[in-house]
């Protein structure tokens, strides 16, 4: 029986984090005949743990090594989580080099890195940019290599790094890993910078590989009884750090999406529904359609549905392949969409949308949520329709070669670390 632990997962209630880890999860069931048992270190170990637990692979679900929630999220409860961390990471640097031991003892999750025959990081984009909560992934990446146990980085992301502290410390930890997997090409030009090319690839998002459920949702069928196009949607607060007002530019990106929605569905009976991707406290995607919904004029509020319950990664999969066309802000969205052959437009707020919208040969389809319009938006919209059945065709082929791509490679990579 294998046993792997996978570190850095985020949350439950990030649908798209929670898509990297069960994809990844079914690609080594895959590959292990199931003969295989995982734990996770997770930010939200006692709601994981209610759902990801249910998978009889996943054994157990612990907090991540360094974990700052909860917290309250005013500037003197940042101050706090930020002071609290650094402790913790001074206390488990020194016992990690002086008696690690104790740590293991200790410690469920150290316990669970101890007992493992590998790590795997956990993909995502949590690297770089100028995230300063990137320390705190470091710091657990730093951990797992203190193991004498193969690290794998499957799956991420690297934003452009502005912070050279951030920058150096993210090379010279990434550099104690066995192997790095970049989900897009932008992370695997800037990783061959400073990685020995035999210790990176190029591997499709891991989010591709989680199961797929083809099920008729009645409520989506009924409306196709009184409406036009369904529109599946994702929305998101940013804080458009390249733009000098970014109040104003929030309200550009709603104004938009509320102009593009007031004119399809006078139009053309549309009917677009929120999909519910990021359900954090202080972060809630619905808070953002909510807004949406306000700025619609009265007659069009029947044509807007906010979707808010807790729905699985696997259940909101399935929920969009229910709709014509869909249009996200958030990037796992599209990732779900595309997988279930859904024509789809990508907003943009970070480079790794564009990366994956040309891993699925849509990069046509993206609008840039800085300078986003009604109009811009609408063109791809318009395009999308007119191109309907190619991209459908497209989707229907090149979706199964992603997915034996990311399976051919993640055995061929975990194969060869094993036998280092």
């Amino acid at each position: 029986m294998k046993k792997v632990t996978i570190t850095n997962a985020y949350t439950w209630y990030n649908k798209g984090d929670a898509g990297i880890l069960l994809g990844i999860v079914e690609t080594l069931k895959k590959i292990y005949k199931k003969e295989i048992e995982v734990t996770v270190l997770s930010f939200t170990p006692e709601e994981d743990k209610k759902r990801y637990c249910q998978d009889n692979v996943i054994q157990n679900v612990y907090s991540n090594v360094l974990n700052p929630h909860p917290y309250q999220h005013t500037k003197i409860g940042k101050i706090f989580a930020i002071i609290k961390l650094f402790f913790q990471m001074i206390y488990q640097f020194m016992l990690i080099h002086i008696n690690p031991q104790r740590l293991v003892k200790k410690y469920e999750n150290y316990h669970a890195l101890s007992e493992c025959d590998y790590i795997i990081v956990c993909g995502g984009g949590f690297l770089g940019g100028k995230k300063f909560d990137s320390f705190m992934h470091l710091f657990q990446i730093y951990i797992n290599t203190k193991f004498n146990k193969k690290t794998i980085v499957m799956g991420t992301s690297i934003e452009p790094i502005g912070n050279q502290i951030i920058k150096k410390m993210t090379e010279r930890i990434l550099k104690k890993v066995d192997f790095i997997i970049a989900r897009e090409t932008i992370t695997f030009h800037y990783l061959k910078e400073f990685m020995p090319l035999e210790k990176i690839d190029l591997v499709p998002d891991m989010a591709f590989m989680l199961e797929d459920k083809i099920r008729i949702d009645k409520k989506i069928k009924k409306q196709k009884e009184t409406y036009g196009n369904i529109y599946g949607l994702t929305v998101r607060a940013w804080n458009f750090p390249n733009t000098k007002n970014p109040t104003l530019q929030m309200n550009n990106y709603m104004n938009a999406i509320v102009e593009v929605i007031s004119n399809h569905a006078r139009t053309n009976n549309d009917l677009f529904i929120f999909v519910p991707q990021v359900m954090v406290a202080h972060g809630n995607d619905a808070e953002v359609a909510k807004k949406i919904q306000k700025l619609l004029p009265a007659d069009i509020h029947d044509h807007f549905i906010i979707i808010e319950d807790d729905l699985s990664p696997v259940e909101i999969k399935s929920l969009i392949g229910n709709m014509d066309y869909f249009i996200g802000t958030r990037m796992h969205s599209n990732i779900f969409a595309t997988s279930m052959k859904i024509p789809t437009i990508a907003i943009a707020y970070e480079k790794k949308t564009n990366g994956i919208m040309e891993t699925v040969g849509l990069s046509n389809f993206v609008v840039e949520i800085d300078d986003i319009t009604a109009e811009k938006l609408q063109k791809k919209i318009d395009n999308c329709i007119e191109n309907r059945k190619q991209i459908v065709q497209l989707l229907e082929k090149e979706i199964p070669l992603i997915r034996q791509k990311i399976q051919t490679k993640i055995e061929k990579i975990v194969g060869e670390e094993e036998n280092k």
